[in-house]
């Protein structure tokens, strides 16, 4: 059987699930960021802290509430059939935020938050899930690329848009809202554009607790590589969101910049993400390559130590933040893929959820430690970017001596003798 080539064109349906997930991603953000453009707006700058961290919390909730029944029913159903029906939730929610805004109901834009991000949380496992359903196994790390470049792209739109549109909206957010409901109706044109995809188990029992999510993860224990890749991941997370929380209190402090304009510095990082999905997609070709890994943490450990060490330039922290993106990139896509192919296809879904779930534990620790550095340490911002570039070192030099196997792909992969033994930890 002659092989499939890791250049063929990726299906049809792919491509409608990476719009579908574009247009999602971008409309999210544009809807939480014009939440809190409004509730600032209404309540005063002095509240804006409270305001976004319990925006912020609103957001988070579903994902740790309800990634164990999403992993049950992405087992369960067809993956492709719970593409459409979240993107009819994302409609009929957009559609409620439009209504909350003109009936000024301001509390009401919280529950907004909290159901956007629920219809999240129902499509992660099954985004992720269906992929491999999609995409030959050769294909999977381009098609994690594109899956994770366009999403920092569509984060980078969303955060444009929503400030442009808070400035032509002159206070009616209505309006604004109007726009996030096109974008979900595109987004659910989209996935249903995908062909249906099988059902992996379905007698599966949906587990409502997240209880479930630690029997899936004692399940797993046994596997040490997989386990480790779920934490690596969760890892890219927790760094993640702590660059994006910290850029603020580090554009005002460093760089003399204005809260929004503070902001805008996540969309270098967003954009770096991007770059180095797609370059870590290149690289590993028609495999798995976790040799990647290891160069991306080295930027990770490096970058974030540079923008306290090195003297405080708007030019110089966008060309390091893009570093620290591309890094991130290619230390996150190739634990995501191995992530993917390595679960057991009948429990892929469930795997996936308690990723997930991890990954957003980690989001609250970096919440924690932002509020930590800036409150009872009395760390500068600067200073807590080197804080986190020493636990990435840390983390780093843990993960290979755990997994000796990872730094011996690193060691084949910079001296060129790679070949076929990549993805040999794959087996």
């Amino acid at each position: 059987m002659q092989r499939t080539s890791p250049t063929q064109k990726l299906p049809r349906s792919f491509s409608y699930l990476n719009a579908a997930q574009f247009l999602g991603a971008m409309n999210d953000n544009i809807l939480k960021l014009l939440i809190i453009f409004c509730l600032i707006g209404v309540r005063g700058v002095s509240q804006a802290g409270v305001i976004t961290a319990t925006a912020g919390a609103a957001f988070v909730l579903p994902f740790l509430l309800f990634s164990a029944p999403a992993g049950c029913l992405a087992d369960r159903l067809r993956k492709s059939q719970i593409t459409v029906a979240v993107k009819v939730m994302e409609v009929v929610v957009t559609a409620l935020a439009v209504a909350v805004f003109a009936a000024g109901w301001y509390d009401g834009l919280y529950a907004v938050i909290f159901l956007m991000a629920t219809h999240s949380a129902f499509f992660a496992p099954a985004k992720y899930g269906v992929i491999p359903e999609l995409a030959r196994p050769e294909q999977l790390s381009r098609a994690n690329g594109f899956i994770e470049s366009f999403t920092y792209l569509a984060i980078i739109f969303g955060t444009t848009l929503a400030s442009a549109l808070a400035q032509l909206i002159h206070q009616s957010y209505w309006v604004a809202g109007l726009f996030c409901l096109l974008v979900a109706i595109a987004g659910l044109w989209a996935a249903s554009g995908m062909e249906a995809t099988p059902k992996a188990d379905e007698v599966r029992q949906i587990a409502w607790f997240p209880a479930e999510i630690l029997r899936t993860i004692r399940e797993i224990r046994h596997d040490r590589t997989l386990v480790l890749a779920v934490i690596g991941q969760a890892y890219f997370m927790f760094v993640g969101a702590y660059v994006q929380l910290n850029l603020i209190s580090y554009g005002l402090q460093e760089l003399g910049l204005t809260e929004s304009g503070s902001g805008y510095l996540f969309l270098a990082t967003a954009l770096g993400i991007g770059i180095g999905s797609l370059l870590a997609a290149r690289i590993s070709g028609h495999n798995v390559e976790l040799g990647i890994v290891p160069i991306g943490a080295i930027g990770l450990t490096l970058a974030p130590i540079l923008l306290h060490v090195v003297s405080a330039s708007l030019t110089v922290c966008i060309a390091i933040l893009v570093t620290l993106g591309i890094s991130a990139g290619l230390f996150s896509l190739p634990l995501q893929t191995f992530i993917q192919l390595r679960a057991d296809p009948v429990k892929r879904g469930e795997i996936l959820a308690a990723a997930s779930f991890v990954n957003w534990i980690a989001i609250l620790l970096a919440s924690g430690l932002t509020f930590a550095v800036s409150g009872p340490l009395h760390l500068s911002a600067a200073q807590g970017f080197s804080s986190v570039g020493a636990l990435t070192l840390l983390f780093s030099l843990a993960f290979v001596w755990l997994q000796p196997e990872v730094l011996q792909r690193f060691i084949s992969l910079v001296t060129a003798r790679g070949g076929d033994e990549s993805g040999k930890i794959l087996r």
